[in-house]
């Protein structure tokens, strides 16, 4: 009898265990499988050719935000949106205007807020080139740089996570997003994405400047003067930094006298690095007549002033290279007047005022898309 009920007990007890496994299993069937979300930089649409000239090197472009059509029209949608800064007053094309090469015409911009800022807008072209951006590199990359302006509080001064509801809000921004990343989700990444595949499609160039043949014979009499004038490491000597290209700069960073040892150290500054103390970006040269004031912190106003500089107005710090301006110092390390007359003056600022582009200017599909 009791070796009954034991083996009743055991057949019940093995029962509810498969009644039990059978519920888990029903009900594990009826839970919707977890949405699994691509990742946010995701992008669809069609692939865009940028057509760019047969003289440029390729671009190379992030695996993770390829260029489309699309992603493309949302970021010049974005640079024109006003949406971006805090009391939605302000857009990126206040600052960088195209009919000035996307640059500024003042020392320094003023923000959201009346501030102004402590260094000069820098023009906006062939980005896709280069790496380390603003004139301190403090954005390793375009998919990094576009939200430092957005949220600085001398800038645009807007909370990003608001400017994102803002235009999650925007049934015109939830198509454009959709087009883009194929979700119409806006986050910081996709913004910053396109914005950053918009700013790899403004490219600019002047063939005077071009090595070999190419340049040469796009360059008249006094042009060429100049060109030699710049080359000539007695006079000039400014191609170690704006090198021989259609780009007119090595996109580097260099301290070019400037720096006198205190304030703005620019790439030292934001790395902690003193070799790299009062090193900014090169900027490029092109469109120069419609860039001015110069340098990092907009101090001159001239083609002129920037030649005086470099002939006898320059500093001399411990971080300054010695094939840039070193070499023309005394033993005590004070400017030494370079060899060169004052036509070879002229000439240089002739030339330099001669690579512009007035295609980048005009060029339609950097208008506006808001107007």
């Amino acid at each position: 009898m009791e070796e009954r009920k034991q083996r009743i007990y055991k057949w019940t007890a093995m029962g509810v265990l498969v009644l039990i496994i059978l519920m888990l299993v029903t009900l594990e069937s009826c839970v919707k499988d977890p949405i699994i979300e691509s990742p946010t930089h995701t992008s669809c649409g069609t692939p865009l050719d940028l057509s760019l000239p047969n003289f440029f090197p390729p671009m190379s472009v992030p695996g993770e935000n390829p260029l489309t059509v699309e992603g493309v029209f949302l970021g010049r949608n974005l640079f024109y949106e006003p949406m971006l800064s805090g009391d939605n007053s302000q857009k990126c094309a206040d600052c960088h205007h195209q009919d000035l090469a996307f640059s500024d015409t003042v020392r320094f911009s003023k923000g959201i807020d009346g501030f102004v800022g402590t260094r000069n807008t820098m023009p906006l072209s062939n980005l896709g080139y280069g790496s380390k951006f603003f004139w301190d590199g403090r954005a390793p990359d375009l998919e990094h740089q576009p939200i430092f302006p957005i949220v600085s509080p001398v800038e645009m001064h807007e909370d990003i996570y608001h400017a994102v509801q803002e235009l999650q809000a925007s049934e015109k921004y939830r198509g454009l997003f959709y087009n883009a990343f194929c979700d119409s989700t806006v986050t910081v990444e996709r913004l910053n994405f396109a914005l950053a595949q918009f700013m790899r499609t403004i490219f600019s160039y002047n063939l005077k400047m071009a090595p070999g043949d190419v340049g040469r014979q796009s360059r008249n009499p006094i042009e060429e003067r100049g060109f030699q004038v710049f080359i000539d490491e007695k006079k000039g000597d400014c191609f170690h930094c704006h090198a021989v290209n259609i780009f007119t700069t090595n996109f580097e960073f260099a301290n070019n006298g400037t720096y006198d040892g205190t304030g703005d150290a620019g790439l030292g500054g934001q790395n902690g690095n003193p070799a790299d103390l009062g090193k900014f970006k090169t900027p490029s040269l092109l469109n120069l007549i419609h860039t001015a004031p110069y340098m990092h912190d907009g101090r001159f106003k001239t083609l002129r002033e920037v030649i005086d500089h470099y002939d006898t107005g320059f500093h001399v710090t411990p971080s300054t290279d010695p094939n840039l301006l070193r070499k023309h110092t005394d033993g005590n390390g004070k400017p030494v007047a370079r060899s060169w007359t004052e036509q070879d003056k002229q000439d240089l600022i002739f030339f330099l005022s001669r690579l512009t582009d007035d295609r980048l200017r005009s060029d339609s599909t950097l208008f506006n898309p808001h107007q």
